[in-house]
């Protein structure tokens, strides 16, 4: 075994039998994984007399399950003397220094001698004062074992938990867990939108887009080539159930337009509704089918050739009107009808508008739609003050243009989010005011 080795990973098997078992020690071995040749993963221990268990890893953990051919021999000792951990911790503080392997065997007995050769040890040291423990005294410790010295090695253990589960309770797992959000339109930004879902915890997503993953689409998309020819809803659904387990994602590749006799019956459901579709048609029918169900909406785009991106937050009930109140108010005040430009696609052929915003603007754009989301139930059902936005409406400068534009959307500078309020309900509206 090279003595650059720094990093030993074990599987949640391995920790596990330690960690209840009653006998004092046994044998070891570890491959080098073969995309980093200083990196151990241990494959084997001795969990009887004479019994050797071979410790699965998950197929998804390629890069460890990818591993040399050889095994480095080795050994585990639990219950160690006190302050062998301590000594471990000092060491690791100390780059460069090592203990002799005779003074390590007079701390630790029962230690395996290399004869020769180098050994790897994984010791555990049960009984630690609590203060040890706040410092970052770790419970296992990894070492490297030669005839002459003996040097820390940080060992990494495969959690019981692997998840969103994590994270709590610092975070509020449970209730997004019970969260349901329907993202309609799953390209560049709906990607990233549905995505960040996941990646807060929320707990059932519905992704609704007629459209297929196409080469054009790569360039500003979180997914990549392997999904081209896919339906996005469905290529998004798999990328995400692989990597957020906790999310429950269901694919409808529908146009919401078309289909809007369809989601009237789904939006009920939801605690909140994004939108990140090309277009205003589909932003309308959403501000419109959100209001009739009594749900929040947050619709999410980019503006004036991608100098600036949009999120609003619609909520239902009287103070605040739809989309279209908003974009009434707008032009009375003398705002540009910034959404003209939306109904015609971009990247498609010669009679359209070239791409004009890159990926990372789209992505953040995205990400703050997925925020606004999260914090809006968070606030609005489990009166956690701590999510409040600062308005309903962010316009976000991404590459201002050299034209300025009318408030709201004056942003002169990159990352100026502006927030403002919505205006109240139009008198008549048919979305706001259905008499």
């Amino acid at each position: 075994m090279s003595a650059q080795v720094t990093q030993i990973l074990v599987p949640a098997a391995v920790r596990e039998y330690i960690d209840h078992t009653n006998f004092a020690g046994g044998e070891l071995a570890a491959q080098f994984s073969n995309k980093d040749d200083d990196l151990l993963v241990v494959t084997m221990m001795e969990t009887a007399a004479n019994y050797r268990a071979r410790p699965r890893l998950s197929r998804d953990y390629r890069a460890l399950s990818d591993v040399a051919v050889g095994e480095v021999a080795g050994q585990w000792l639990t219950n160690v003397p006190a302050g062998t951990h301590l000594s471990h911790w000092q060491l690791m503080h100390r780059p460069g220094t090592a203990i002799t392997y005779d003074g390590f065997t007079a701390m630790v007995p029962n230690v395996r001698a290399p004869r020769g050769r180098a050994l790897l040890l994984i010791t555990h040291e049960r009984d630690m004062p609590e203060d040890w423990r706040d410092a970052g005294v770790p419970e296992y410790a990894g070492w490297h074992l030669s005839e002459d010295e003996v040097t820390p090695l940080s060992v990494a253990f495969e959690p019981d938990e692997v998840g969103i589960g994590q994270l709590d309770p610092q975070w509020p797992v449970a209730a997004l867990q019970q969260m349901h959000v329907g993202v309609v339109g799953v390209g560049s930004i709906g990607g990233v939108v549905a995505d960040a879902l996941a990646a807060y915890g929320v707990g059932t997503m519905d992704l609704i887009d007629p459209d297929r993953f196409l080469w054009h689409n790569q360039v500003r998309h979180v997914l990549g080539p392997e999904s081209v020819g896919l339906l996005k809803v469905d290529a998004l659904a798999d990328r995400i159930t692989h990597t957020w387990p906790d999310t429950q994602v269901r694919p409808y590749p529908v146009n919401v337009v078309s289909s809007a006799h369809h989601m009237r019956a789904l939006f009920p459901r939801y605690d909140v509704v994004v939108c990140a579709a090309d277009g205003i048609a589909a932003r309308r029918v959403v501000s419109h089918l959100a209001r009739r169900a009594q749900v929040p909406a947050v619709l999410a785009c980019v503006l004036d050739d991608g100098a600036v991106g949009e999120v609003i937050r619609l909520r239902p009930g009287g103070r605040y009107g739809c989309l279209l109140c908003q974009r009434a108010a707008l032009m009375a005040g003398g705002g540009l009808d910034l959404e003209a430009h939306q109904e015609v696609g971009y990247g498609t052929g010669d009679p359209h508008r070239p791409m004009t915003a890159v990926g990372p603007d789209l992505w953040f754009i995205g990400h703050l739609a997925a925020k606004a989301a999260v914090a809006t139930v968070l606030e609005q059902q489990y009166g956690d003050l701590a999510h409040r936005l600062p308005g309903e409406h962010a316009v976000v400068g991404l590459r201002p243009s050299a034209d300025t534009l009318h408030a709201p959307f004056d942003v002169t500078t990159t990352m100026d989010v502006r927030w403002s309020e919505l205006p109240p309900p139009r008198e008549g509206c048919p979305t706001c005011d259905p008499r």
